[in-house]
């Protein structure tokens, strides 16, 4: 019972999660197959990572890590914004090997993996493996397969959303949200000061 309410609390975390808004943006350029195989190997790595820091990552200071996630999120704000001001799309239907398709899941890797980066579901999953230490692959495996079930659930619907929206506006709304993260958790700490 209990794995079953880790999988869907880390599920229903990672639906609205920024690393949904990421997948979503990315879809307005990219095949969905390709958004979602670079995301899913992006989030196993980081269900790993979550699983390896495990306690370790719950005892750094707090004040630290947000200002690591300022960093982070200005950075999701100026690639994304650069990414929409391109004014070709990448060809999906290049060669896989040393083409553009291996590029394309390069890239939704390292975005993914940074907007999993100190992510509320990365740290629900250390927090998990920090009470569950002996349990890690099960754990693992049920991390993993809710955060990919969660962006694939993006993908299949993702499609629906680009038909009303250009990729163009979700990728510039999504550089506009995340700079708008960066300067809230910003001014958090400032006030907290």
């Amino acid at each position: 019972m209990i794995w079953l309410l880790m999988f869907f609390s880390l599920y229903a975390a990672e639906l609205p999660d920024k690393t949904s808004l990421v997948t979503l943006a990315l879809l307005g350029r990219h095949r969905g197959a390709l958004v979602w195989a670079g995301a899913s190997a992006a989030l196993v790595v980081q269900t790993v990572v979550a699983l390896t820091a495990g306690r370790l990552l719950a005892l750094v200071p707090k004040r630290p890590l947000v200002w690591v996630e300022v960093i982070l999120f200005l950075g999701f704000a100026v690639w994304m914004w650069h990414e929409a001001s391109e004014s070709e799309p990448p060809d999906a239907t290049a060669p896989a090997f040393g083409g553009r398709p291996v590029r394309v899941m390069a890239q939704v890797f390292g975005l993914v993996f940074l907007a999993e980066f100190l992510d509320l579901t990365q740290m629900a999953t250390v927090a998990y493996a920090s009470h569950y230490a002996h349990q890690l692959w099960l754990l693992g495996s049920v991390a993993a397969a809710a955060l990919i079930l969660a962006n694939g659930t993006v993908v299949l619907f993702g499609d629906a959303v680009l038909k009303r929206i250009s990729g163009l506006w979700l990728q510039r709304g999504a550089a506009i949200l995340f700079g708008i993260v960066a300067i809230v958790l910003g001014f958090g700490q400032v006030a907290a000061l």
